[in-house]
């Protein structure tokens, strides 16, 4: 087991077992990439509208933005590895490909050597050293997922899967439970109950927290503070601010990399 956490990158080897549990399974959402590779548990995973129950040798792979958490049982060890990195480590033609498949790989046990790799380079070499070392074995392992055969699943739940999908893509416009029935002719009790059935938070507080994280990534990128916040229907940059850090606070943002002031 280990925990590397120098400069822009966080890796980690865990376990968790009934006596021994290392963290809060918060359902949340961030601005970086993160992998997880189950090595033995019982788990199911969700992101955004998808959950599957993972077996020994699944990977997880979350694009910033992401709505995700773990439901797991502890009766049994939960080892696991996770890796959190920026977007600007990898190559975009990387990314661009790893964007457009599932965040699912099943079946990926053939990628274990890889993982290996991190535990001898944490124990073996100097930080700086590792640092180099982690950065070419996730270059390699995000190449090979590249390469792997699409494993498409089916959105558990299409009506919640496509309400996500008009979130997404309107951002930047108001988005009221008024404007979700006239899009999607269903009941505002409706549509409430079946997305925080489906994906454990109200709707409305799903929307804050897209429209805060589109926010900070604009912020980030060099957009001034003021029209970023504005864009996406805060008041100001204070009312933008407050909201940010109340939902780091209770767990549903995770900072990691890039930080506000």
């Amino acid at each position: 087991m280990f925990s590397f956490v120098y400069k822009d990158i966080d890796f980690a080897h865990k376990l968790d077992n009934p006596s021994h549990p290392t963290e809060e399974y918060y359902k949340h959402i961030h601005h970086f990439y993160e992998i997880l590779y189950l090595v033995r548990g019982n788990i199911d995973y969700t992101v955004e509208s998808e959950t599957h129950r993972l077996r020994g040798g699944d990977l997880v792979f979350i694009a910033p933005g992401k709505f995700h958490y773990a439901t797991v049982d502890l009766s049994v060890p939960y080892e696991r590895y996770v890796f959190k990195f920026p977007e600007r480590i990898m190559p975009a033609y990387i990314l661009e490909k790893l964007n457009g498949k599932t965040s699912f790989f099943f079946n990926s046990g053939k990628f274990r050597e890889v993982f290996d790799e991190f535990d001898a380079n944490e124990q073996q070499y100097s930080r700086d050293e590792a640092y180099t070392l982690f950065l070419c074995e996730l270059l390699k392992l995000v190449v090979r997922l590249c390469h792997d055969p699409i494993q498409l699943a089916e959105s558990n739940n299409d009506f919640i899967s496509h309400i996500i999908d008009f979130i997404n893509a309107n951002l930047g416009q108001p988005i009221t439970m008024q404007t979700l029935t006239e899009r999607f002719h269903y009941s505002k009790s409706y549509i409430n109950i079946e997305f925080k059935r489906q994906m454990k938070i109200p709707i409305m507080k799903y929307i804050r927290l897209k429209k805060i994280l589109a926010a900070h990534k604009m912020i980030a990128s060099g957009t001034k503070k003021s029209v970023a916040a504005e864009m996406f229907g805060f008041e100001n940059y204070s009312t933008f601010y407050r909201a940010y850090k109340s939902l780091i606070q209770t767990g549903a943002v995770s900072e990691g990399d890039g930080t506000l002031d």
